[in-house]
């Protein structure tokens, strides 16, 4: 069967007819870009099922198809024999290959006002009880929660966390609460913040003092500042250099 619709010769532009064809004729184009999911069809397909198939297939003179690969496929999936499509005879192969791309990106450039629609498919499901609402594109979990955004599911990401450094994570710490660590003319403290502040105040005042809370932040400060000089910090009392094991394991708190 073939069926003929021409547009009105007063109007502008090359004359656009739709032509009924066999679904066996028409042939895939191999370097179509787009990817059409299962689920993607299946929706086409139920959408075609309820509506009929209202938008022609677009297909250049060797009827291969420019547009609608999807709507072809979802043809297919529903055994159907025939299928409307256009032939557009008036682009040469680049620009057809520049209309496929075109036809399928500046549709993804559109957006939604997601309260008018969701206003629409609740005014559709209320007078068609029967009526489907998946064969919108939609799912009703999707209007009821009101999560509508797109038409496309947004595939979300887990924010990257940095891993940590492996040297700093499987070294032992070194730091303990109270310990003062000679950097050059530098110190670090860890904890003691009362008594950190009283030791700068009686410190050289070409002097930097740093506070650590804790004595992995220390150890980290440390460890910063000897990778970046190539020297060695010092215990502040007992003179160990920085990773030598302490030799009283209980000393006394220093104040530098």
């Amino acid at each position: 069967m073939v069926g003929l619709t021409k547009k009105p010769a007063a109007a502008s532009g090359p004359v656009l007819t739709v032509v009924w064809r066999r679904v066996e004729t028409l042939r895939p184009d191999p370097a179509n870009p787009r990817f059409h999911s299962p689920k993607q069809i299946g929706q086409l397909a139920r959408s075609i099922a309820a509506f009929g198939f209202n938008v022609p297939v677009l297909v250049d003179r060797g009827l291969q198809v420019v547009a609608g690969h999807g709507r072809l496929l979802a043809a297919k999936q529903l055994g159907l024999s025939e299928v409307p499509t256009i032939l557009l005879d008036h682009l040469n192969e680049a620009r057809s290959r520049a209309f496929m791309i075109a036809d399928n990106r500046l549709a993804e450039n559109a957006s939604w006002n997601d309260q008018l629609l969701v206003e629409q498919l609740k005014q559709v499901s209320l007078a068609g009880p029967d009526f489907a609402i998946e064969t919108t594109g939609f799912e009703l979990g999707e209007i009821e929660l009101g999560t509508i955004h797109s038409a496309a599911p947004v595939r979300q990401r887990k924010p990257r966390t940095k891993a940590a450094s492996p040297m700093r994570r499987a070294s032992p710490l070194v730091c303990r609460n109270g310990d003062w660590w000679l950097l050059g003319r530098h110190r670090v403290v860890c904890g003691d913040l009362a008594g950190a502040a009283a030791e700068l105040l009686c410190g050289e005042e070409d002097a930097l003092v740093v506070l650590a809370a804790t004595p992995a932040a220390a150890d980290g400060v440390i460890r910063s500042w000897q990778e970046r000089t190539g020297s060695t910090a010092r215990h502040a009392t007992s003179g160990r250099e920085f990773g030598e094991p302490p030799t009283d394991t209980n000393p006394e708190p220093d104040h530098g």
